[in-house]
């Protein structure tokens, strides 16, 4: 008997954008003009509210170990695939940091924009400098950022360095600072990381035909105000490192062997 499952998960995921074009093209800025600043909690319940459905839909079954600390304001995780951003986003209200070439993806490009993403061009000095003030005004406007410090994806068995300036901002905001492990599970551990040359719309049908997603998402002691950014790098590395390495399905690897997709 054919298996309609995974066409019947890839139009609700195609109805989901066309909801997500109208959010951001319509209803949002129809908010901002109506409601002015007020207007944030509506746009950060909808994205929200977009995320968990699409985890909905893909099965993503999340296995939540800790808590967010309510004075967290830079959430910094290991990254594996464009669906860890999902998953956390679906989790709490943020402003996402992705890689510049992002806002020149079509849909995704414009529906990252309209949420308020901040993008990060590789090389690009000025515009790297631009982002990171933009960075420290919405952490002192109270605004939560998901930050991947890495700046690139990696297979998850292996955590590779935290870039330290990208927790400048952090620093001078003088916000606190916590980190998040992302471990998959199962089968799905080999078919989630998105990874060296990947296309996004096969890798999201191979991941259409998956019965579920298991997902582990462990938040890690927050660490205090005032730390200089190199520490605050160590530190959050070695919370999630020890959480990967503690994993029972985790198996060690060369940090080396994991391709790059940028996100910085």
């Amino acid at each position: 008997m054919p298996n309609y499952r995974p066409w019947v998960k890839a139009s609700l995921i195609a109805a989901m954008f066309v909801l997500g074009f109208l959010a951001v093209a319509v209803i949002m800025p129809m908010s901002r003009i109506c409601l002015g600043r007020r207007s944030q909690a509506i746009e950060e319940w909808i994205v929200m509210q977009w995320n968990a459905t699409v985890c909905q839909i893909l099965q993503l079954r999340l296995q939540i170990v800790g808590q967010l600390d309510p004075k967290a304001k830079l959430i910094v995780a290991n990254h594996i695939s464009w669906l860890d951003i999902i998953a956390l986003g679906s989790q709490f209200p943020c402003l996402f940091i992705a890689k510049g070439e992002v806002a020149d993806w079509p849909v995704i490009g414009y529906l990252a924009q309209g949420i308020g993403t901040l993008f990060v061009k590789r090389g690009d000095g000025i515009q790297t400098g631009a982002t990171a003030e933009m960075m420290v005004w919405r952490l002192r406007q109270g605004r939560r950022l998901l930050l991947f410090p890495e700046g690139t994806t990696t297979r998850g068995d292996s955590v590779l360095r935290f870039h330290s300036r990208l927790f400048q901002p952090a620093q001078l905001a003088s916000v606190c600072v916590q980190a998040v492990a992302l471990n998959y599970q199962g089968e799905s551990k080999s078919e989630v990381p998105f990874i060296g040359e990947d296309e996004f719309v096969s890798h999201l049908l191979n991941l259409l035909r998956l019965d579920s997603i298991e997902l582990n998402i462990s938040f890690c002691p927050a660490i205090p105000v005032g730390m200089d950014r190199s520490i605050m790098a160590q530190t959050t590395h070695k919370q999630i490192l020890d959480v990967i390495k503690a994993s029972p399905s985790s198996h060690s690897s060369v940090a080396s062997s994991s391709k790059a997709v940028s996100i910085k």
